[in-house]
């Protein structure tokens, strides 16, 4: 998507699908991201002016760079949260989640998201104020196959209604 112009008032926004949709409920987010941006094309007018959609399976510095430009960010994402019902869909800032150390990354020469967008915006990266995180409640997300389980598939609704509220609420 170009660059927005001088007279443009909308903000960009980026919606960020995380996983792996051969994993089975892991790649619940880029379900959603899928469905987003269906609505998106229906709808070219008003709010979804502006905003990109990207599915990734990476995070750190990677995930950060995405991130470049932008004025808002929403990541879909499959949780494995202690206690909470299979299917459960929540937003929540980036801010509010618990960070990841260097154990959950993919590589040792890799940093976590919170160190990399610190490191971003000190080298002076035009990056997200607000990044929302909407997260789907999985069982397992280390199962192989591109199929979600029956719980997780019927939150894929809650959560593209949650993504396109987040969205019309950035100004």
């Amino acid at each position: 998507m170009a660059d927005r112009t001088q007279g443009d008032k909308h903000p960009r926004a980026i919606v960020i699908a995380l996983g792996n949709p051969l994993l089975g409920d892991d790649g619940v987010g880029w379900r959603v991201a899928d469905r987003v941006e269906e609505l998106l094309r229906a709808n070219p007018a008003g709010y979804a002016r502006g905003v990109e959609i990207d599915r990734l399976g990476v995070g750190g510095l990677a995930l950060m760079e995405r991130l470049t430009g932008f004025d808002a960010a929403v990541f879909v994402d499959a949780a494995e949260f202690r206690d909470r019902p299979i299917g459960e869909v929540r937003a929540r800032s980036l801010a509010e989640l618990e960070e990841y150390g260097p154990g959950h990354l993919d590589s040792a020469h890799d940093s976590s998201l919170a160190a990399a967008l610190a490191l971003g915006r000190r080298l002076g990266a035009h990056l997200p104020d607000r990044i929302e995180v909407v997260t789907i409640q999985v069982r397992s997300n280390d199962v192989f196959g591109d199929v979600l389980s029956a719980e997780v598939a019927a939150a894929v609704p809650a959560a593209v209604a949650l993504v396109m509220t987040l969205l019309a609420a950035v100004e």
